[in-house]
């Protein structure tokens, strides 16, 4: 590799394209060449058929003994190759139908879109993405590639959310069923295998995979099994030709699986990181509170004909209430892991306005909105959504929400355990389910992507925003706004 320098007086520009002529497997291309007079820069931008004064990886050539080479590196892989995870989160939202990152924005990061893949088994007018993207590119290796997946966005997509049968998936057992049929649907795609050469070792420094939200569970899926070690015959084949070294960084991810994802072989941790919005001061809710819930929930299903349930959740609630204070409280957890999953069951009926649970939506929403001050967080509610799941073996970092007053929380650290494992799980339904049932609210508080650009964003100018979502993003659909991209202040703070 080197710099040819070309003093004008020594050397004519013929002599160069002599040389080229004499060397036709020379490609000036992957060369800087630095001339000192515009003579010599512009014929030099001639005999490179308009290519810019700065090229890729090479050998030095000779191109006479008046051609003074200076050594010098040019391989992507020495410079910069570990990107900002403030644009990988950019990334994330760029992938998802309706939305883009302006093109002012793609390029003043320095990432190209490379080859897009498309879900073939999700409904044509609600795709399913997974793309490349690149940055750093010389000679035909860049030095930064990433792989993202689009986010929840569609009625399938929640359908698969809720499918948390087990399954198995390149090597693990006692995977969530609905995502793993969301990533096998990529496999169908005519561009999957391009992405997997695009994305491999041989052409790329580094490859991350990223994404938010579901779009990070799937991305904690494609680099479980690009890395792994074990061989299956389900899914491991369609990653040939893959990386073997990529590294995660996901924001609010799904948790994914009973036990957690690895680096390869069991034990070695993924690089990289995962993000999830935090609030460290957080009030349990009282014992009282959480018997009312029990109760509530008895209510409802004895309305939904489920009289027997009811009287023995019924019985259970009064045991609890005849116990001293200081034995109240484990006995009251142990009731709630048994109806946890009941519970959220009849909120997305309500909010999915599912006509078996109509009769009870009004008394749930009004309970929400009476006890508003107890279900209030600045937390993302999406990675603790389903407790005794786990995430990836990985460094976790907890941030802190920009439009809010509250504290981030402290629990960082190498770890596998879901963020939202550490909150209460009663307060994060209630809170959800409470923020949804409101008048155009999202369903899930504090986890616009915009809340993680700006948390991670060093740039006063996006830290500082108004409006994140239409300062970055541009709809690329007319039924889609940017507003649901744009991080607002915790909906109940």
């Amino acid at each position: 590799s080197g710099v040819i320098t070309v003093p004008e007086n020594l050397v004519p520009v013929d002599k160069i394209a002599a040389f080229m002529d004499a060397n036709p497997g020379f490609d000036v291309n992957r060369y800087e060449v630095d001339c000192s007079t515009v003579t010599c820069k512009s014929s030099l931008h001639r005999l490179t058929s308009g290519s810019p004064s700065f090229f890729a990886v090479g050998q030095d050539p000779v191109i006479s003994a008046e051609v003074q080479t200076l050594p010098i590196d040019f391989n992507p892989c020495t410079g910069p190759t570990l990107a900002p995870h403030v644009e990988l989160a950019m990334l994330a939202g760029d992938v998802n139908a309706g939305v883009d990152l302006k093109d002012s924005v793609l390029n003043g990061i320095g990432w190209s879109r490379a080859t897009l893949a498309i879900d073939p088994t999700g409904a044509a007018d609600e795709p399913d993405f997974m793309q490349a993207y690149r940055k750093g590119c010389k000679g035909g290796r860049c030095a930064m590639c990433t792989v993202s997946f689009s986010g929840t966005d569609d009625a399938k997509d929640v359908e698969q959310a809720m499918d948390l049968n087990p399954a198995s998936f390149c090597g693990y057992e006692k995977v969530r069923n609905g995502y793993v049929g969301e990533m096998r649907g990529f496999y169908g795609s005519p561009q999957w295998k391009k992405i997997m050469v695009e994305t491999s070792g041989e052409n790329c420094c580094r490859t991350d995979a990223a994404g938010h939200s579901l779009g990070g569970s799937l991305a904690n899926m494609f680099a479980a099994c690009a890395n792994q070690k074990v061989h299956d015959e389900a899914d491991k084949p369609h990653f040939e030709g893959s990386s073997t070294d990529v590294n995660l960084v996901t924001f609010a991810p799904v948790a994914l699986s009973v036990a957690p994802f690895y680096n390869g072989e069991p034990n070695k941790a993924f690089k990289g990181m995962r993000y999830s919005i935090s609030d460290g001061d957080i009030k349990p809710l009282p014992n009282s509170l959480k018997l009312q819930i029990q109760s509530l929930y008895a209510q409802t299903l004895d309305t939904l004909g489920q009289t027997n349930e009811s009287n023995k959740l019924e019985m259970a609630i009064r045991q609890i209430e005849e116990l001293p204070d200081d034995r109240r409280g484990a006995v009251l957890a142990g009731l709630e892991q048994q109806t946890a999953e009941g519970i959220s069951q009849v909120m997305f009926g309500v909010l999915l306005q599912n006509p078996g649970v109509a009769q009870v939506a009004q008394k749930w929403a009004e309970f929400a909105m009476a006890n508003k001050q107890y279900f209030q967080y600045a937390y993302d509610a999406v990675p603790g959504l389903y407790p005794g799941l786990v995430d990836p073996q990985m460094e976790y970092a907890p941030l802190k929400h920009e439009k809010s007053q509250q504290p981030i929380a402290t629990d960082g650290g190498m770890t596998s355990d879901a963020p939202g494992n550490s909150y209460d799980y009663m307060q994060t339904m209630w809170g959800l389910f409470g923020n949804s049932v409101q008048p155009k609210a999202l369903w899930f508080p504090n986890h616009a992507l915009c809340c993680y650009i700006q948390a991670l964003s060093s740039d006063p100018v996006v830290k500082d925003s108004a409006d994140c979502g239409s300062d970055l993003f541009k709809s690329n659909h007319p039924s889609v706004e940017v507003s649901w991209v744009a991080c607002s202040s915790p909906t109940w703070r």
